[in-house]
């Protein structure tokens, strides 16, 4: 099973908090993403292995994005129940750093396809 292909959701969910600062923000770039996607991937990849997640060292709307990024990964681990969806099956951690893996790898194609906003702009034909 590809987890890429079977949790399309949490693709979109995360893309969804993407979405949302970029509408509060529309200075934000595909690097910002970027660099938000990667600071996320490894966090959980650590997490995974047992070993204590090092600091993303952002700042500014990188920041803001991380935590976003990250608050949409909780929910999605199960960590941060919502009462809107009680029954919610948690995604584990290793198909979720697949999913953000995936989200990164979309980043790096829809910049070179359509600029420094590509990626942005793509996403927000689907949330």
């Amino acid at each position: 099973m590809n987890p890429v292909e079977h949790y399309q959701d949490v693709l979109q969910n995360i893309e969804a908090a993407v979405a949302g600062v970029w509408r509060e923000h529309q200075e934000l770039t595909n690097y910002a993403v970027s660099r938000a996607y990667e600071a996320a991937i490894n966090r959980y990849k650590d997490e995974a292995r047992q070993f204590a997640p090092k600091p993303a060292g952002l700042t500014g709307l990188d920041a803001v994005l991380y935590q976003r990024v990250c608050e949409m990964c909780e929910w999605r681990l199960g960590r941060k129940p919502n009462a809107e969806t009680p029954d919610l099956n948690p995604i584990p951690i290793e198909d979720l750093v697949a999913c953000l893996r995936k989200l990164h790898k979309s980043v790096e194609f829809w910049t070179k396809k359509g600029g420094r906003q590509g990626y942005l702009q793509f996403i927000e034909g689907f949330v």
